[in-house]
């Protein structure tokens, strides 16, 4: 077990070098012991990780990953959904999917009329210096008015989102922190009374009872499964492909718009079905989250005694051990992704949706060919999540224009959720509005065929 001092000095280092310090001299086994901030069971490629994916061998520790702990005063005290075991985890998350379900029938007109407001201000700008921020409130915007009927002021939501994971296991005082839990404990009474003024807030109060699942402890469980998990990482990986498409050349970056174009010609525009067919912006996008994925470490805690035999050595991993699966180092591995450093946009062209790459691929909390279901933490939200990611980036690429005010550098910092080292920043954005509008469905009189 680690002593305060080894803890402190392995938090510093993780903190230092994100995801390289479980490589600080080049390759190592695909599972060691060391200590990043808490004594841990590091697993690295794609045969090891499933260790943390599998219910039988892993359970998560309450309002913890690891070393980092969720501020429970920003949560009212209720544990969400991704860190519950057993029973109340299956109430929590059907009662997340279920939520999600009734959300996404709204969420394409919603989508839709706030690309176009969002982006139309975005060009009305002389350049963009918090282009990460406004992204985030666009996703936050978005999906709260689709689950809620009301947008909830992205803002706001942010606030609250860089108070939740604020408490360090370390003795190191972080004045910082305490600041952001502040901010977010002030903007939780805004968020609240949004959220209870909302159109749909009696309709998520009775899926609550039929789950039961107290009311408060259930919308705690929506909102932290939609800012925290869902809109967090949309952001993330909006601005890493931003950032990705300053690193290809111009006839790459050509071939995923006419390739983009040509599916929104033969459907008529952006739609659930033609944003199914977006298989080149799929691929590009997926080998963003490949390379850059918003969250590289998976934590749990051993549910058993079992060993982990990858190569001659075998692991005897206790129970209670911690558990960390790196998906940054198993997403590199080069028995599975040829040439795994080089960024390839058209890597998964051409793959059949359960083989290939893709299965090889973690960053939801699984395999990306894996379905959720009420045993394991796959995330429900994963197709809510990549429509809006496509369509978005669809719209990006067809029918805006920006040049960034810097060009995009990775040292894979891990506070920076996958994005370049420094945040990205436009000198100017475009917005063909007219014509996006047409994509869109969007009338003259900023609203859809479909809108609610």
């Amino acid at each position: 077990m680690g002593g305060v001092w080894s803890n402190t000095f392995g938090l510093i280092k993780s903190l230092m070098y994100g995801p390289h310090m479980l490589k600080p001299d080049g390759e190592h086994p695909p599972v060691f012991r060391t200590n990043n901030g808490v004594p841990v069971v590091v697993l690295l490629n794609r045969d090891t990780m499933q260790y943390v994916f599998n219910p039988e061998t892993y359970e998560k520790e309450p309002f913890c990953f690891g070393y980092l702990g969720m501020s429970k005063d920003a949560m009212r005290g209720h544990c969400p959904s991704m860190f519950t075991n057993g029973e109340d985890h299956r109430r929590k998350k059907a009662l997340l999917i279920d939520a999600y379900k009734h959300g996404q029938k709204a969420l394409p007109s919603v989508l839709f009329k706030q690309i176009k407001a969002h982006f139309g201000e975005w060009s009305r700008l002389d350049e963009v210096p918090d282009f990460e921020d406004r992204v985030f409130h666009f996703f936050s915007e978005t999906l709260t008015e689709a689950l809620f009927g009301r947008k909830v002021d992205g803002q706001l939501c942010l606030t609250w989102l860089n108070g939740l994971m604020t408490d360090f296991k370390t003795w190191i005082p972080m004045p910082s922190l305490k600041r952001k839990r502040r901010l977010a404990l002030e903007a939780l009474p805004a968020i609240w009374k949004a959220i209870e003024e909302a159109p749909k807030y009696q309709e998520l109060v009775q899926l609550c009872h039929t789950h039961g699942v107290e009311v408060e402890e259930g919308i705690f469980t929506i909102l932290c499964g939609t800012i925290f998990n869902g809109i967090a990482a949309e952001t993330a990986a909006i601005v890493s492909s931003v950032a990705c498409l300053h690193t290809i050349s111009d006839a790459e970056k050509n071939d995923i718009i006419q390739t983009t174009l040509q599916v929104l010609e033969k459907h008529g525009g952006v739609s659930e079905e033609s944003v199914g067919e977006m298989k080149t912006l799929e691929s590009f996008l997926l080998e963003v989250l490949r390379l850059h994925p918003p969250v590289f470490s998976f934590w749990g805690l051993a549910r058993k005694d079992f060993v982990i035999s990858p190569e001659k050595e075998n692991i005897q991993v206790r129970k209670g051990e911690q558990l960390l699966g790196n998906c940054f180092w198993a997403q590199r591995d080069g028995s599975v992704f040829p040439d795994p450093d080089r960024f390839r946009w058209n890597r998964f062209v051409g793959e059949d949706e359960q083989g290939g790459q893709k299965k090889h691929l973690f960053f939801l909390r699984g395999s990306w060919t894996e379905a959720y279901d009420f045993d394991n933490h796959q995330c429900p939200g994963q197709d809510i999540s990549f429509f809006m990611m496509k369509a978005t980036l669809a719209v990006l690429l067809c029918y805006c224009s920006w040049k960034l005010k810097d060009a995009p550098v990775w040292s894979d910092k891990p506070i920076r959720l996958g994005n370049p080292d420094d945040p990205v920043r436009l000198k100017r954005f475009n917005f063909r509005s007219e014509q996006a509008g047409r994509a869109l469905g969007i009338r003259p009189d900023n609203t859809s065929p479909n809108s609610i």
